[in-house]
């Protein structure tokens, strides 16, 4: 499997890139882990196609949880998307509400994209959640555009 290092972006840094070129959002979805535990990772992702017909897709790795404190550990988020593997560090985590919620971890932008695009999300948490001892997450899905 071949890993290459990308910068990840910032949800404004996103919007601002899927907005700025004057691409046509021509998909999007989402998918989510289901571990057994209240925290699980949700993938959402969206393909856009620019004046030249080219498709960048955009790819936003986010937790789900109730209380979640984490930090960041470099490169403990993976994407791998048709078999290519993209890693970045993920943003700390400080909720302590009662309530689910939505944390953003990491996002992703994979130029010249070919659909449909098998996407597998991975966080190494190592850690406990609720008691149970977690050493990764997973999420797969297809984003198809």
């Amino acid at each position: 499997m071949n890993k290459r290092n990308i910068e990840a972006l910032s949800d404004d840094s996103l919007e601002s890139v899927a907005g700025g070129y004057g691409g046509m959002i021509t998909a999007s979805g989402s998918f989510a882990s289901q571990t057994g535990t209240s925290l699980n990772l949700f993938v959402s992702w969206s393909a856009e196609t620019n004046a030249m017909g080219q498709k960048t897709l955009y790819v936003t790795v986010s937790t789900t949880s109730y209380s979640l404190y984490t930090g960041s550990s470099p490169n403990a988020v993976e994407l791998t998307v048709n078999g290519m593997t993209y890693s970045a560090t993920p943003n700390a985590v400080n909720y302590g509400g009662s309530s689910i919620a939505t944390n953003v971890l990491a996002s992703f932008s994979v130029p010249n994209a070919m659909g449909p695009a098998y996407l597998t999300a991975v966080w190494h948490f190592n850690g406990t959640y609720s008691g149970v001892p977690i050493s990764t997450i997973t999420a797969s899905g297809i984003a198809s555009f």
